[in-house]
């Protein structure tokens, strides 16, 4: 797998220096800017001096910024724990209001502080202009304070706050959004060894049953039958552990399959496999199409019905593949859901071939048919991971 570009990483990553490195750039983006926008109001102090200027930055960067980190720690633990991991709309908007009152109140408090620090010439014009409403405004009367409030939503406060609570509400719900991927695909993973080990243990069985029988009765077979199968057991076990596998590969296990269903069910069914084209260094998903091809051998065929058949055909071209698969029920009422195995490989193909693939499911009182298409060339084509 390809190594992901830097800020990606720097920006998800859960590892202890991204994360240093993430909240360091924030932090030290964030006191610059505080710095700059309280700077820039001491120069409109009248007759002020650089010590002026210096002393009022320096302190409002000081307790502005450490009231935005509280803030940003509160309200992204609040939209984490109410919003994101579950929905809460009511804590989240209660814990929003109690972080306006606080704010509010030390929004207050720093007009006391400042007007107790600096004689009032030394501050910039609107401490003068509001002088005498905040010494008359009672601590309570703060979060609803037309003067408080305005300064307090019109500020640098709120701009600050809100561009680090989006970067940080970004992050986690991308976050959030790989880590539904990667469960996704171990969810596919575990399905796709479950479909393993179900290839199939009663077709092993069987097929052990009938070996035994020739062997008595027409032991010729014996020999080409335990090659079939050992085929099928050595491509199951060696050659699907990886995303994608030649083509080639998949269509002579198809083959094996078949041979086996040909031996097993002797002539009174009739097996039809049809390949149209040539494979050359086309990819797929392993076991993918055999689903397919089994639910027709196992819903399609009734030992004591002589008129059962099953006919298959893949169709192979550069970039897409197509199989037809049609069978016989005879004497079965068709099922109006797909089974388990059906709707585990329709996960598979939204996964490995999301809208690059169509497939069709008809069924009938008397016959069951499947037309998949697979678009090979954007998808299959581009794997690295092919043996």
């Amino acid at each position: 797998m390809a190594n992901k570009p830097f800020f990606f990483e720097l920006l998800v990553n859960s590892r202890l220096l991204f994360r240093l490195i993430r909240y360091g750039l924030l932090l030290l983006t964030g006191i610059f800017l505080i710095y700059r926008g309280f700077h820039y109001l001491a120069t409109t102090i009248i007759k002020a001096s650089s010590g002026d200027v210096w002393r009022y930055s320096i302190i409002s960067t000081i307790f502005f910024g450490s009231l935005i980190a509280a803030a940003y720690w509160v309200i992204t633990i609040l939209i984490r724990n109410n919003l994101l991991l579950k929905f809460n709309l009511k804590n989240f908007s209660l814990g929003l209001f109690l972080v306006h009152l606080v704010a509010s109140e030390l929004v207050l408090t720093h007009f006391y502080l400042f007007y107790a620090i600096f004689p009032i010439e030394k501050l910039p014009g609107f401490y003068k202009t509001y002088a005498e409403h905040i010494k008359q405004l009672p601590f309570w009367m703060a979060p609803f304070d037309r003067i408080v409030v305005w300064l307090f939503s019109f500020s640098l406060f709120y701009n600050y706050l809100l561009y680090a609570i989006g970067l940080k509400v970004f992050k986690d719900l991308f976050t959030a959004q790989l880590r539904s991927i990667e469960l996704e695909k171990d969810n596919l993973r575990l399905e796709f060894d479950f479909l393993k080990a179900q290839i199939n243990p009663h077709f092993l069985f069987n097929t052990l049953n009938n070996i035994y029988s020739f062997s008595i009765r027409s032991p010729e077979k014996v020999p080409n039958s335990i090659l079939k199968l050992s085929d099928l057991m050595r491509y199951t076990l060696y050659e699907t552990n990886d995303d994608q596998v030649l083509l080639i590969k998949e269509i002579a296990f198809l083959t094996s399959y078949i041979d086996l269903q040909r031996i097993r069910h002797d002539d009174h069914v009739t097996i039809q496999f049809i390949i149209m084209g040539q494979p050359t260094n086309q990819v797929i998903p392993p076991l993918l199409l055999i689903v397919f091809i089994e639910n027709a051998f196992k819903h399609g065929i009734q030992a004591t019905a002589k008129s059962s058949w099953v006919d298959i055909r893949l169709s192979i071209q550069p970039h897409t593949v197509s199989l037809y698969v049609d069978n016989s029920i005879p004497n079965i009422v068709p099922e109006t859901q797909p089974g388990l195995g059906l709707r585990n490989v329709q996960k598979r193909l939204a996964h490995f071939f999301p809208h690059l693939h169509t497939l069709s499911i008809e069924h009938s009182s008397h016959q069951f048919s499947i037309k998949l298409s697979l678009d090979l060339h954007e998808n299959a084509l581009s794997s690295d991971r092919v043996r």
